[in-house]
């Protein structure tokens, strides 16, 4: 798991759970959610996305991707959400979510990735084509000091397709976002079929995972008609308290508005 050497030594001096998060970042979201399955409690470091609070040399000396979450514990630095959702397993396995037998752990781990790699490729390109995340555009200004912070060419190049001023994604990019979502909702329906969870018929970290990429995509119009049993489970993981809590609350609560 990507634990890493923090540029920005403030944090190192932290006690405790601390959590770098947006409020409608669904990979924030299912740390989020997680934090509040276990009952754990957590200092909030909130960044503001609209205000490009995560473009800063302070940010990217805690993440050096400029990406939210980061998880700080005890001075230990956490990034990537999944990795983050394994990190907390570990560390605080009560009560626990990858209570499945020993054969099924790996579909965990299957989910897990999927969903982290899909993020960038379907999620977040569906997202910025449709414009629902039109508030994140950058300023010549902005996008210059990203390039300038930014080392991923993975991100450097999906930025410079859409955060970029006058650049946009193409209908070609948006096809195949589409197809790759299409193609994992189509199996995990097929799993929900005969099952209330995704793994083993067990609430995991693969349904904490995935929760609020759901909910993202539909915000941004995704059709998710063709998988009843999807919709079925996602009414079923957004039902619990804890997800009340760990996302639709701060999506109700944040300042981003209707636009």
């Amino acid at each position: 798991m990507p634990i890493v050497e923090p540029t920005n030594k403030s944090v190192l001096d932290f006690e405790g759970l601390h959590l770098y998060h947006a409020d409608r970042s669904n990979c924030s979201a299912r740390v989020r959610l997680l934090l509040e399955e276990k009952k754990l409690p957590w200092v909030s470091h909130h960044i503001n996305l609209k205000k490009k609070e995560n473009i800063s040399e302070d940010y990217f000396g805690i993440n050096p991707k400029g990406l939210v979450p980061a998880l700080v514990h005890d001075g230990t630095v956490v990034v990537e959400s999944n990795d983050i959702l394994a990190y907390l397993e570990t560390e605080f396995p009560e009560p626990g979510f990858r209570d499945v037998p020993d054969e099924d752990q790996p579909k965990i781990d299957y989910w897990l990735r999927s969903s982290g790699e899909s993020h960038l490729p379907g999620i977040k390109t569906l997202q910025y084509y449709n414009r629902v995340a039109r508030l994140l555009e950058k300023s010549d200004e902005e996008y210059n000091r990203y390039r300038e912070l930014q080392t991923d060419p993975e991100l450097l190049k999906f930025h410079a397709k859409h955060g970029a001023p006058g650049s946009s994604l193409t209908e070609e990019d948006a096809a195949g976002a589409t197809r790759l979502m299409n193609e994992l909702y189509e199996e995990m329906d097929a799993i929900l079929a005969n099952s209330d969870w995704i793994v083993a018929d067990t609430y995991t970290l693969a349904d904490i995972s995935w929760g609020p990429s759901i909910t993202t995509q539909k915000i941004g119009g995704f059709d998710f008609s063709p998988f009843p049993n999807v919709e079925a489970w996602y009414e079923r993981v957004s039902s619990r308290p804890q997800f009340e809590t760990a996302f639709l609350k701060w999506i109700r609560e944040s300042d981003w508005g209707h636009d």
